[in-house]
């Protein structure tokens, strides 16, 4: 009996009070792991800037306009939608950098001293090579496409975002523990930015048509100078001597061409 009360005493007394303080860390760490989820994810979708960083050799770029946010907008949509009290009926947009919510309410100790706000939650967002040796390989050969035309494929698909939460320390007045400040860091990675394009015959550069272009050695000489086509010159001159040559079209592209026969 003795040795129970000594037990129940130093032991299951006080592991039965640190259940509650437990479960806060807990929940700590769980929205943690969703804000790294949600910065990674939004960013595979908003840009730190323009898209395509790793396209092209030497000076020469290959890049699009993408969308962009910055990583302070991103930590602060975070902070809104995951680190602050919210309900069913909350409503965000698509920047929530000057929300002003309140801070959870389960983050505090048994004297209301909070656990973490605001300024204990920071971020990082980067991107950069897709792993295997397969990527080390495809790189050049990508770089020469887009210096050849306009061929704009992203090698540096593999965002990493991380989160980092300091959990202030709390008043416990005991001997058996010195500190309770902790800090919780979580990573998500995707691999995104899908190597496709976006509509058939549309003059930005992630078009089809754009696209093939940059594997189309025969699309270089197809450029217009002074409105009028490099190869029309050539093609000139040699139809004087071969005029069936005045028939090709070299370098044209037409995506999605349906056979006559398969609309009737």
């Amino acid at each position: 009996m003795v040795e129970l009360l000594i037990v129940a005493g130093f032991v299951l007394i006080p592991l039965f009070l640190a259940i509650p303080l437990l479960g806060k860390y807990l929940d700590v760490r769980s929205t943690a792991v969703q804000g790294a989820r949600y910065a990674a994810w939004e960013r595979t979708v908003f840009y730190g800037g323009d898209a395509a960083s790793s396209i092209g050799w030497g000076s020469f770029t290959n890049k699009w306009k993408a969308n962009e946010k910055t990583d302070g907008v991103i930590q602060a949509e975070m902070r809104a939608r995951y680190f602050s009290e919210t309900g069913t009926s909350s409503h965000f947009s698509s920047s929530d950098a000057g929300a002003s919510l309140t801070q959870k309410v389960l983050w505090q100790d048994r004297v209301g001293t909070k656990l973490a706000d605001y300024q204990d939650v920071s971020n990082g967002i980067a991107n950069g090579k897709a792993p295997g040796t397969l990527n080390i390989i495809l790189e050049p050969i990508a770089d020469l496409a887009a210096t050849l035309g306009p061929f704009t494929l992203e090698m540096k698909g593999a965002y990493t975002a991380t989160v980092n939460v300091n959990v202030a320390d709390i008043d416990t007045n005991s001997f058996l523990l010195k500190s309770t400040k902790t800090s919780f860091v979580e990573k998500n990675v995707l691999l995104a930015n899908g190597w496709n394009a976006g509509g058939p015959d549309a003059t930005n550069l992630t078009s089809v048509k754009q696209q093939v272009k940059g594997l189309t050695p025969t699309s270089i000489i197809a450029t217009e100078v002074g409105g009028v086509k490099i190869i029309d010159y050539v093609l000139g001159a040699l139809s004087l001597f071969l005029p069936e040559v005045s028939k090709l079209e070299p370098g044209k592209i037409e995506p999605d061409v349906v056979p006559p026969d398969r609309l009737k």
